[in-house]
């Protein structure tokens, strides 16, 4: 084979290398015309090609046929196969590739990537490491790296990962956007807002980012900040659906319904199929037989179940959730009680089906918790922690009055409200990491010092929330698992627990499709049991904390006789009455609960009782309560 000058081959490179792609095609195309056994003109042709977006197969094609032992060959037609999605043929040549030239780093990442896209992540894993391995520097195997474990449900793993690729190229937009969607997940508010900022600093019009920035700046209190990522968004994409429902669900929280009823209804505008947009738009406000919303819910209902002859796409998963639990608290409003509740049961079927809750390692771990946090573990722990007033939690089962129980008291000029914090339980499972130790069936190594550096910790991030507040509630009703180190860790803050009726507290939860977490509160058996484990742990606290280490209140008293016992609950908190106690419905505080429509009216006593209307279907609930069901 005669093989062209050293002068042509070289001109062509230099045409390649200086991005005159056009023109390095045009003489790579004569040279093969020329002398169309030369391998290295046909890599060439591809790589022009390629770089201009054309069909460049059949060149890297002929390459890898004419240089059968080059690794750098295979690896191009693996590229070009991939990115037509011939993902089988792909991976045939990354592996030639691969047998080829063993410590070639690209050729793993290369194969990686196909894997990924194959939902193989565990060989994809395996191969980012190797990739990893051969090339430490290798910035974007670091990232795919993350994504991997991002999907498995690793993100200790992947966060780790993103931030060795941000170490490698700090400037790499995608890595802070994946590592603020991961810490998101793990409720890391603070860290999560700052790679959005950063990610944005990079580039300033990303819709979705200042979506994803005012979902943590709520979640961090700073509602004003949030709205203003949300308004951004929209302002650069006026069609970004994520910031719409994010500021509908913002007024909704803020108390300004109508502005977030129109809203969900812009959101409905964009996508007139978005479940979520529905769902919301069913919680806005109390819905009457003749509501649009209401009907369509119901068409999209008929047709989910005569999807056999219907020529509209299905509905996901996640979209059926939001239609049944949408349409059992449209039913309900109406007073239709024996559909709603069947609307309520598919919608707890489905999401039940999705999760991976273990009713048994629930009752051990509220087990666990009692087995340490014995009398004699009290006493020996009693004397550390740190001595502020500022905390007051608010805490009981979801959906047993801790809303109503917040806004009443937050309303005091004295009080802020925080809402939901996942602060404190967060707080403990850091401290504890650092003494090799587990919340709560490894706890052996805790000390006084180790109670004040956790509840520092805490405090510190309270009063950020509200730096001159003199009480700040938490009310994270999740919050009554760690009573007892509360009580050590502040010994005097103010906890205050709600109690209601067991079956009303069963059915509000049965019936309410959480955010996250809850998972025990699909299945009515379960929901029983878990309530049953509740309630035995809440008795442990009473019998091993001294008397006043927490104030028990009714839900039911406070519905019967408010002032007396928003009187009891202010002197708790040992400050002076105050008459906006009386008012709080009109308090301009934020509510981020499943409570938010519920606690902008005044006290109502309709849902004292609520379960009686759904008795015939709770059977498998009261026999889980047992003795905990009202006589």
């Amino acid at each position: 084979m005669s093989v062209p000058s050293s002068a042509e081959i070289n001109a062509l490179i230099v045409l390649y290398n200086a991005g005159r792609y056009a023109e390095a095609e045009s003489g790579a195309r004569m040279l093969v015309g020329r002398r169309p056994s030369f391998g290295f003109g046909w890599k060439l042709l591809g790589g022009a090609l390629q770089m201009q977006g054309k069909n460049a197969l059949p060149a890297f094609q002929k390459t890898a046929e004419l240089m059968p032992g080059e690794a750098n060959a295979h690896s191009n037609l693996g590229a070009v196969l991939y990115g037509l999605g011939k993902y089988d043929e792909a991976l045939s040549s990354y592996r030639k590739a691969m047998e080829l030239k063993p410590a070639f780093a690209g050729s793993h990442y290369n194969l990686g990537k196909i894997l990924s896209e194959c939902g193989k992540l565990e060989e994809a894993v395996a191969c980012y490491r190797r990739a990893i391995d051969i090339q430490p520097d290798f910035a974007m195997a670091h990232y795919n790296l993350g994504n991997a474990l991002k999907d498995l449900g690793q993100p200790d793993g992947a966060v780790a990962s993103y931030r060795k690729s941000l170490q490698i190229d700090p400037g790499f937009l995608p890595a802070y956007v994946n590592l603020g969607v991961v810490l998101q997940g793990r409720s890391q508010f603070s860290e999560a807002a700052s790679c959005y900022r950063r990610a944005l600093e990079i580039e300033q019009n990303l819709a979705d980012i200042h979506s994803n920035l005012g979902h943590v700046l709520k979640h961090l209190g700073e509602f004003d900040a949030a709205m203003a990522s949300y308004r951004r968004a929209i302002g650069i994409d006026p069609g970004c659906i994520e910031a719409t429902l994010g500021a509908g669900l913002l007024c909704m929280e803020n108390g300004e319904m109508e502005e977030a009823e129109s809203l969900f209804q812009r959101a409905l505008k964009i996508n007139v199929r978005d479940m979520e947009a529905r769902y919301l738009l069913a919680q806005v406000k109390k819905v009457d037989a003749g509501d649009e919303n209401f009907s369509t819910l119901v068409a999209l209902e008929e047709n989910a179940r005569n999807k056999a002859s219907s020529t509209i796409e299905p509905l996901s998963d996640s979209d059926a959730i939001k239609l049944y639990f949408a349409l059992g608290k449209c039913c309900d409003d109406v007073g239709d009680h024996d559909q709603a509740f069947r609307h309520y049961i598919k919608g707890c079927q489905l999401k039940r089906a999705t999760l991976a809750y273990d009713a048994e390692r629930t009752a051990q771990y509220f087990s666990d918790i009692i087995g340490f946090f014995d009398r004699a573990t009290i006493e020996r722990l009693r004397g550390g922690g740190d001595p502020s007033r500022v905390p007051v939690f608010v805490l009981g089962m979801p959906r047993s009055g801790t809303t109503l129980t917040e806004q009443i008291i937050a309303s005091h000029p004295d009080i802020r409200g925080a809402g939901e914090l996942p602060d404190l339980l967060m707080a403990i499972k850091r401290g504890a990491a650092r003494i090799g130790a587990r919340f709560p069936d490894d706890m052996s190594a805790l000390g006084l010092k180790d109670l004040a550096v956790w509840a520092e910790d805490y405090v510190a991030g309270l009063l950020k929330r509200a730096p001159d507040a003199k009480r700040i509630t938490d009310k994270m009703p999740e919050n009554y698992l760690a009573v007892g180190l509360i009580h050590l860790m502040l010994p005097n803050a103010k906890i205050i627990h709600v109690n209601r009726n067991p079956v009303d507290t069963c059915l509000s939860c049965f019936t309410k499709l959480f955010n996250s977490g809850a998972e025990y509160s699909y299945d009515l058996a379960e929901l029983g049991r878990y309530y049953g484990g509740y309630a035995r742990l809440m008795a442990h606290w009473r019998s091993v904390l001294p008397a006043g280490a927490f104030l028990d209140v009714q839900y039911e008293e406070i519905v019967a006789d408010q002032e007396t016992q928003a009187r009891r609950m202010i002197a708790f908190c040992g400050l002076e009455w105050s008459d906006a106690c009386i008012d709080f419905h009109h308090a301009k505080n934020a509510v981020r609960t499943a409570s938010l429509t519920q606690v902008r009216q005044p006290i109502y006593g309709s849902s004292v009782n609520r379960w009686k209307r759904y008795q015939k279907h709770l059977a498998p609930l009261l026999e889980a309560l047992g003795d905990l069901v009202p006589k």
